[in-house]
């Protein structure tokens, strides 16, 4: 059945709309029983970066573990970018288990020179996600047995992901330059 569905949907010429049904149904079911079912190309839609609706299954904390892990096996930095600029979103609280798995996450996949323009692009996502919270564009969905999450609350959940992309940065520039980096780059947040 997974590969018909996602058959079926590269068949569709690609909109906006249909990229965002795709991952979305595709982040439901890798939260799922039946994750192992899903077919290594469905994960190439992550790539195409789609803006979820602040609704979106994607963005429920229970959620993200279960799928950063899947992500991690497939062994895809690349895949790995892509899955947390669709996650991190104005609309998306991560809680503080979700963010101590993202730190965890950042520290293991993106260190060393080598992952220099992935912690770049990423902490461009973060000024972009901080920014919007700045303007007062966020909050969180659907969960009212919580409410409504404050802003000053999800904008620190943010900071402290984009301060572990500049630590990181900056430990690959000590590394680079085998000196202490005075300057940090991208700090006009």
């Amino acid at each position: 059945m997974m590969q018909f569905w996602i058959k079926a949907a590269s068949a569709l010429p690609y909109t906006d709309d249909v990229g965002r049904s795709v991952v979305d149904t595709l982040l439901d079911i890798a939260s799922s029983d039946l994750s192992p079912y899903i077919p290594m190309v469905a994960w190439d839609w992550l790539n195409k970066r789609p803006v979820l609706h602040p609704e979106s299954v994607a963005f429920r904390p229970e959620g993200m573990v279960s799928v950063v892990q899947m992500i991690r096996e497939l062994r895809d930095t690349e895949l790995f970018v892509s899955y947390l600029h669709i996650v991190w979103s104005e609309w998306c609280q991560l809680g503080s288990y979700g963010v101590l798995v993202m730190r965890h996450l950042i520290r293991e996949e993106f260190g060393g020179i080598g992952a220099t323009g992935y912690r770049k692009d990423l902490i461009w996502r973060l000024v972009h996600v901080l920014s919007q919270l700045d303007e007062g564009q966020g909050h969180v969905y659907p969960d009212t047995s919580i409410g409504r999450v404050s802003l000053s609350l999800l904008k620190a959940e943010y900071e402290e992901l984009w301060r572990e992309l500049l630590e990181m940065d900056e430990e690959g520039m000590k590394v680079l330059t085998g000196a202490s980096s005075s300057c940090r780059p991208f700090s006009i947040y």
